[in-house]
């Protein structure tokens, strides 16, 4: 093979120096799996480019936003370099800065503009060749550069001038989706630069007919999704001014002899969210036409280290096996299962991109229940997050998450409840698809420390128009989630609180327009635990906010009064004395204890015995940092909560 390879060296050089150079007409090409305007003319774009396969060639970088793309999670810190280089701000972008100073998009690109730029006889010939090894675990690749004019040929400044190595694959194909635009297939991906991001630098002078020859041989990235379809670009660049000199490409070529083992489905269920024990199961397809005798077949948890059986048998075209794996136990939390094939036949994988499936979550609840009073009031989650203890399902992809003040740019107020609070969990609903459906569920809740109780909850939201019907359900479970009782269900109208603020995009919740709800759990006052689910549906209009979730006796408020025990704290906020106001029908033994969100106590009056009638217990909160607190009331032994704000 080296001999053969030498041979082919020699007799590219030669042929090369001798030759007219022509020009490839190169296209950097910015775009992206998740990018709606790209789906639309991306297909255009590529149809002229093949109309033209000898005049012009494009390379596309797929970049990290705006949404999900795997290809550019397989080799992110390139496509970043190349997009930094051009200052890429918007996809889809075309550039090449002979034709398009600044950028344009795939839509403007013309025929006339290509045909143009091919007639422009180039200063420098590039040619590039490429041939896989015969293991197919590595590609040797030769380019040739010349200074294919008669007189000395310089660089714009010292260093300037690049040789640029690009692999691509010419076409990979998804069987669904990648990302959210609905594209499944996607031509002369970037997957390698070579040697590196930052080219071949090379020389600052070159005389009349000068060239030189430029080997590598690279190992082939394990993300590639089809061994068949790798191609080579070469380019000469000057970085001085972005000028593209010239280009190269060399095809994709035949691979033959290697197996195609493809993931069919993965078994990866429990029988609920209090069940962390996993039985797992993989089975795999011959989705080539060589027959496949042997395969390792594994599964990992979360990208740890895979679980590995080794299979054999005889598997022809379509044909599938299953391998059992033995019980696994899962950690609390979100877990993601994923599994794969790899080594048929004890080589390469012919099309590694059906290697691997599609993640699979379980969620597992913590088994022991948080005791009522229940609060989540999101405060100190990062933005777009949810709270560690709770769950978030979704049918489709849109942002549900934490929101404050702080993330959106010149906000004047507070977007947690009632604006008295820094946080609240927001559906956006603006961008997310007509009816998709996302849902937080909270950790296990035990009620038998309360009597007659209650969820109360704050909302804000302004239907688009004064129509749009996003919706808010609330479900309770007492089975851990394997059935759930609707107890709430407001929508459009129903749901609103604010006005819609017309041509603003996003309706930021308003302090003055929130509201608190109270829903009876009394039905489930007697089940060991209950699990609650919000569940958001998407009708594509404003904005909701939820915070101040509350599982209590008592009811809170702005006030935070307690009818029944005539408990009130006041001022709320408050920044200096917090007065909690009790009347008491009888004697009573009465203590107060304040407790931070982390559950921590900071404040404690010991128990006084106070006789019938009104009372007020003042306290000083100058020393405490601003948050929302918790007072613990007890009564002759009865704890009452209330909730309050410290704000300095």
């Amino acid at each position: 093979m080296k001999k053969n390879l030498t041979l082919l060296i020699f007799l590219f050089a030669c042929s090369q120096s001798y030759s007219q150079a022509t020009r490839l007409v190169l296209f950097e090409h910015f775009t992206q799996a998740s990018c709606g305007p790209c789906a639309s003319q991306n297909p255009p774009f590529t149809a002229l480019l093949a109309n033209n396969s000898s005049k012009a060639v494009k390379i596309a970088y797929q970049t990290s936003w705006p949404g999900t793309d795997p290809m550019n999670a397989a080799n992110p810190s390139e496509v970043s370099t190349r997009r930094n280089y051009y200052a890429v701000t918007g996809v889809p972008s075309v550039r090449n800065v002979s034709m398009f100073a600044a950028g344009t998009s795939p839509a403007n690109v013309t025929q006339s503009q290509i045909d143009a730029r091919y007639n422009t006889t180039p200063d420098w010939s590039v040619t590039v060749t490429h041939q896989l090894t015969s293991g197919y675990d590595s590609v040797q690749v030769v380019v040739l550069v010349g200074n294919a004019t008669s007189s000395t040929l310089t660089s714009g400044s010292t260093g300037s001038l690049k040789l640029h190595l690009v692999m691509v694959e010419e076409t990979i194909t998804y069987s669904s989706p990648p990302g959210s635009n609905g594209e499944t297939v996607f031509h002369n991906v970037m997957r390698k630069m070579v040697p590196n991001d930052n080219g071949t630098t090379l020389a600052n002078s070159w005389t009349a007919g000068q060239s030189q020859s430029f080997q590598f041989k690279i190992p082939l990235p394990t993300y590639l999704a089809n061994l068949g379809e790798v191609a080579f670009v070469a380019f000469v660049q000057d970085d001085s001014n972005k000028d593209i000199k010239n280009a190269a490409f060399s095809p994709k070529q035949a691979v033959s002899g290697l197996a195609d083992a493809s993931i069919a489905s993965i078994g990866a269920t429990t029988s609920g969210y209090c069940d962390p024990n996993l039985t797992p199961s993989v089975t795999f397809q011959n989705s080539g036409s060589v027959t496949i005798t042997s395969a390792t077949v594994s599964y990992t948890i979360n990208g740890g280290t895979p679980v590995s059986q080794n299979w054999t048998g005889s598997l022809s075209a379509g044909q599938t096996a299953t391998v059992s794996f033995p019980q696994a136990t899962l950690s609390t939390g979100k877990s993601e299962i994923v599994g794969s094939v790899d080594n048929p036949n004890g080589s390469v994988d012919y099309a590694p991109i059906n290697n691997s499936s599609a993640p699979t979550t379980i969620n597992i609840l913590n088994n022991n229940p948080t005791y009522a009073p229940y609060d989540q009031n999101f405060e100190g989650v990062a933005f777009s997050q949810i709270p560690s203890n709770m769950i978030k399902e979704a049918s489709g992809e849109g942002r549900v998450g934490a929101i404050s003040k702080a993330n959106v740019q010149n906000l004047p107020q507070e977007l947690g409840g009632w604006g008295q609070s820094a946080s609240s969990i927001f559906w956006d609903y603006p961008t997310i698809a007509s009816g998709t459906v996302i849902s937080l569920i909270t950790e296990k809740i035990s009620l038998s420390t309360i009597s007659n109780p209650n969820l109360y909850l704050s909302t804000s939201y302004a239907a688009r128009g004064g129509n749009s019907n996003d919706q808010l359900k609330v479900y309770v479970s007492t089975d851990c989630g394997s059935s759930w009782t609707n107890i709430f269900s407001p929508s459009g109208a129903s749901l609103a609180t604010g006005t819609d603020p017309g041509s603003q995009y996003r309706y930021w919740a308003d302090p003055n327009k929130w509201l608190t709800h109270k829903i009876s759990l009394s039905n489930y006052a007697s089940a060991g635990h209950i699990l609650l689910k919000f569940e958001g549906t998407s009708a594509a209009g404003q904005c909701f906010y939820l915070d101040n979730i509350w599982v209590s006796t008592n009811v809170l408020s702005e006030d935070e009064e307690d009818i029944q025990n005539n408990i009130r704290v006041f001022p709320n906020p408050s920044s200096d004395l917090t007065k909690f106001e009790i009347t008491l029908a009888n004697e009573s033994e009465v203590s107060l204890a304040i407790l931070n969100i982390s559950g921590q106590k900071v404040l404690n009056i010991e128990s006084q015995t106070f006789p019938s009638g009104n009372h007020i217990i003042e306290t000083s909160v100058s020393d405490l940092p601003s948050g929302i607190y918790n007072a613990q009331i007890s009564i002759n032994g009865e704890i009452q909560n209330v909730r309050f704000t410290v704000s300095h």
